[in-house]
Order: structure tokens, then sequence, then C-alpha cells
């Protein structure tokens, strides 16, 4: 598994620290992660590379004054697996108000269907106008499968009993470029191997609805062949992007991610799961550091961006004393709704290999809001705490214990008594609302600074990333 690997490369960097660092002990720890990188199917030939890098890095490049040496090294092996993964190319970037139309192709059994739901699902959740086109006329069922997830995620969708899939495509496109969606997909047939059929078809679909983009979906669980496999495809048509599945379960993740980038096709997405939301945007950077445990406060941003939450609002609440139980309900279901509670937890620097307790807890939770009258979700729940009769009327009818009602009030309070404290801190409310991609070397630090004043240590050191 991907993160196990990324487990394992942390615990060798991590010793870095743990003692004065020798030469002889770098030595070890590179060793240790090639021999890592190899058992993970990540290819000799990129291995050698990353070894060529860090030697000639950590011999040409002197150790600045007052910088430490365990950091340094580990901020070189950093950024050589970030080159590792990264194929240093831009995927095709989707613009609003026009009419655009992205094909996907990629082998039978690849997750193609489900990833092009997935793909109309993000862009939805952004505002876009998506439509999907179902010009998959091979395999059986395949229009079904796309009609069940399109209504799962209220997206419009086109089908065709015709065999001919050049035909449904292009009369999909037709409907939703009249209609002016922004997003057109078209999922195409998937075929066992790389047959002359498939890309006969491929061509043809491509000449009649004349692609923006097109996304080669691809199984992670293939490893090195991700090379052989992307190449075959780049040479029939003029691939956009990648999009690999399935990531968060192939032994062979790093290998397929690694053997892409060789490739020079950019991947713009990465699967994490079956769950229509278990579509992650691939970031170099940002992945290395999140299966090192260092979590993307950034990929955090996005989705709680895409909420739509104003966190100046519920601050503003709590210190007016205006802080309901309601507040609380909207943003534990907003909460829920970015995906299961461990995925979350992972994003989150120094939480991801936290224990993450029974999400059946959360659902019981919003059992127990709807169970509550309007008086008592407009309260700070010091009406629950003072008329037990009515704990005891909400426990019945969430199908609850009364303990569980008076817990949930309890975690409300400490909920609003630690944003009461972190709203009056200027440094919490400077990094709920910085864009450090924008932010200049010394206010970077300065904004480090201030976080030290109210976050834990080690928090802070996963947090370097975020401040450099």
């Amino acid at each position: 598994m991907i993160f196990d690997l990324g487990k394992s490369i942390n615990s060798t960097l991590q010793n870095l620290f743990k003692k004065d660092v020798t030469d002889q002990g770098i030595e070890a720890a590179i060793k240790e992660i090639i021999r890592q990188l190899i058992q993970n199917n990540v290819g000799t030939k990129c291995v050698t590379q990353l070894k060529i890098n860090l030697d000639s890095k950590l011999k040409t490049e002197e150790l600045k004054p007052g910088i430490n040496k365990a950091k340094w090294v580990y901020n070189a092996i950093f950024d050589e697996l970030v080159n590792l993964v990264d194929p240093k190319c831009e995927p095709y970037k989707v613009k609003r108000g026009k009419s655009q139309v992205i094909m996907f192709v990629g082998l039978q059994g690849a997750g193609k269907t489900t990833t092009v739901c997935k793909y109309a699902n993000f862009y939805k959740k952004k505002g876009y106008k998506a439509g999907i086109v179902c010009a998959d006329t091979f395999r059986a069922g395949a229009f079904d499968q796309i009609k069940q997830n399109a209504l799962k995620i209220n997206v419009p969708y086109f089908g065709s009993a015709d065999p001919d899939p050049v035909k449904v495509a292009s009369e999909g496109v037709e409907k939703f470029r009249k209609d002016k969606f922004e997003v057109i997909l078209v999922d195409t047939s998937g075929r066992h191997t790389q047959e002359n059929d498939l890309f006969n078809e491929m061509e043809e679909i491509v000449g009649a609805v004349k692609p923006e983009n097109i996304v080669f979906v691809m199984d992670a669980g293939i490893g090195q062949s991700a090379e052989h496999q992307a190449m075959g495809f780049k040479e029939k048509v003029n691939l956009g992007s990648i999009i690999l599945t399935k990531v968060d379960g192939a032994e062979k993740a790093g290998g397929a991610i690694s053997s892409v980038a060789i490739t020079g096709c950019p991947i713009e997405f990465i699967g994490n799961g079956e769950g229509m939301d278990d579509l992650d945007v691939f970031s170099p950077r940002r992945f290395i550091n999140k299966i090192l445990g260092k979590g993307d406060l950034e990929g955090l941003a996005e989705k709680i961006k895409d909420l739509k939450i104003d966190e100046r609002e519920i601050v503003n609440k709590i210190k007016s004393g205006k802080y309901t139980l309601k507040d609380f309900n909207l943003q534990l279901q907003q909460l829920m709704s970015l995906g299961p509670l461990s995925k979350v937890m992972e994003m989150i620097p120094g939480m991801g290999n936290l224990p993450i307790s029974d999400e059946g807890v959360l659902r019981k939770m919003v059992c127990i809001f709807d169970s509550m009258t309007e008086k008592e979700l407009g309260s700070d729940g010091e009406i629950l705490k003072k008329e037990t009769t009515r704990v005891t009327r909400i426990a019945k009818g969430s199908g609850t214990r009364p303990e569980l009602v008076l817990q949930l009030v309890a975690q409300f309070e400490m909920m609003s008594n630690l944003m009461k404290k972190l709203g009056n801190n200027q440094g919490f409310m400077n990094l709920l609302n910085a864009d450090t991609s924008k932010m200049s070397a010394s206010e970077k630090a300065k904004l480090k600074q201030q976080a030290t004043g109210f976050l834990p240590k080690n928090v802070i050191n996963q947090m370097e990333e975020y401040f450099k």
C-alpha cells in the first residue's frame, strides 16, 4: 500500500533527528529508502536517478550556518521524492463559460466509468454545468452504471440503444453543447488489451467529437507496466492527462505513479476509494507530504472552500455568545460531507496516524439533533442539562442513550470554548485566512511564529512544508 510505503520512509527520515548526523548515517538512510522504493515496485531507472541526484546535491550544496543538518538532508530527500512522481507538465485546465468535451479512454477494468462519474461530481460541486455521454456500447451494463451513478450525484446523462459508439458520442455531445453545458464527459469502450479495435474506435470518436482533452484512466495496481501502457495510448491520441485509480489499495501504486511521470503525461487526479467524492487532485509535492503523514492542508482548504463555510462568521457567533446547537449540527454535517473522517484526518498534519472513533457515532449525533425541538437547537445546551426529561425524550426519539445526548452537549461546549479562545488569538485568525502560496518568506516565518502560540510543537514540525 502506498501509505505503508510512506510510513516506512517517514520512519527512516525521522531517525535522522534522533542522533548526530554522520555521512555514514546519511548513506544508510538513503540505502534504506531505496530498498523500500524498490520493494514497492518503483522502477530501477527511477530509483537510480534519485540516488544520482541525491549524491550530487548532498556533495555540492554547502550547509549554511545555523541550518540543522538533519533537516537539510530531510529536505533534499523530500525534494527528490517529489521529483520521482513529478511529470513536470500541467494537465488540461477546465475553463468556465465554454463547452468543453473531455473524452475518457482506457483498458477494461481500470474503473473508467466510475471515474467519469467522479469527475462529473468534482466539477459539478465547483459550480460547472456537467453532463455525461455513455458511448461505451461494448460492455453490457455500462449505461446502467452511468445512469445509477449520475442519478446519485444529480448529473444529466445521455445514452442510446444504437450500437455505433461514434454516432452515440456525436449525438450526446451535440445535445449537451446545444444546452450550453461546460463540461461534457464522454465515456468510451474499454478492452482487456490494447487491441487495434480499441484504438480504431478511439480515433474515430476523437475525429467525430473533437475533444478539448483526452483523459487516460489507468489502474494503479499494474505498477511499472504503467509506462508501457501510457506510451501506447499516447502514440495513438493526444493525451491531455492521466487519472490513476485504486491508489489506496494498490501495492504497486508507487511504481505506477513514478512510471507515468517518466512518460511526461501529467497526472490530473488519483482515485482513493469507491465513493463519488474519492477523487483527489494530484500535486506531486502535496502527494508526498500526504503519504509521509505531513497532511495536505491545501487539499483540505479546497474541500472546505467547496462547502462555502464562513469561518469568521462562526468565530464571531462564538465570541458574541450566539453559537448554538443548531450551528454545531450544521458544522457536523459539513464535516461528514467532506468524506470519511479518517481521510479528512490524513489531510491534517500530525493527525493521520491517530485512532479514529467509530464514524457511526457521528451519524448517531445527527439523529440526536434531528430529535430536538427548534427551542433546543437554538440554545447553548444549558436547557438540556437543567431539564433531564428533555434528554430522555431526545434519547428515545433518536434511538440512543441519555448519556450520548449529554456527551454531545459536552462536546459542543468544549468546541465552543476552544473556538472562543482561538477566536481571540490573532495568530489563529491569520492562519485561518492565510494563502501561503502568495506570501513572502518573511511573512511565512511570521505566520509560523504566531502559530507556535496555539499549536503543539509536533504539529508545527509536521507543517514545515506549509511554511516553506
